[in-house]
C-alpha cells in the first residue's frame, strides 16, 4: 500500500499532494458527520450533521478523484454524482425532519417557534 502511494506521488507530483489533501479534509468532514449523527440527541439536531459536512466531504473527495486522475472522463463521471447529491440531500433531510416531528421525537423546550402546531 505504501509503495503504491509513493509511486502515485512520484508520478503525479503536486497534483498528488493536492488530491491527498482534499481527500484527507473530505474524510475528516465525513467522519465528523458520522460522529454528529451518533452523538446528537434528536433528529432535528442531527440534520445539520447529516447534510452540511457530509455533502462538503463528498465534494472534496470527488474533487480529489478528479485532481488525481486529471481527465475529462473523470470529471464527467463525478459531476452527476455531485449534482444528484445536491438535489437529494435537502429532500432527504426534509423527510427526516417531518418524520421526527410526526413521531414527536424532538425536544420541545429547544424550539423557539414551532410552526407545525396550530
Amino acid at each position: 500500500m505504501i509503495e503504491m502511494i509513493e509511486s502515485f506521488v512520484d508520478e503525479a507530483g503536486v497534483r498528488a499532494w493536492i488530491a491527498i489533501g482534499l481527500l484527507l479534509v473530505g474524510s475528516v468532514l465525513s467522519l465528523g458527520a458520522g460522529v454528529g449523527i451518533v452523538r446528537f440527541p434528536d433528529p432535528l439536531v442531527r440534520l445539520h450533521a447529516m447534510a452540511k459536512p457530509q455533502v462538503l466531504g463528498l465534494a472534496l473527495a470527488l474533487a480529489a478523484i478528479v485532481v488525481a486522475v486529471w481527465t475529462w472522463t473523470a470529471f464527467w463521471v463525478v459531476l452527476p454524482i455531485m449534482v444528484f447529491q445536491l438535489f437529494l440531500v435537502p429532500v432527504s433531510t426534509h423527510m427526516i425532519a417531518r418524520a421526527g416531528l410526526r413521531a414527536d421525537d424532538y425536544r420541545h423546550e429547544d424550539l423557539l417557534v414551532d410552526d407545525t402546531e396550530s
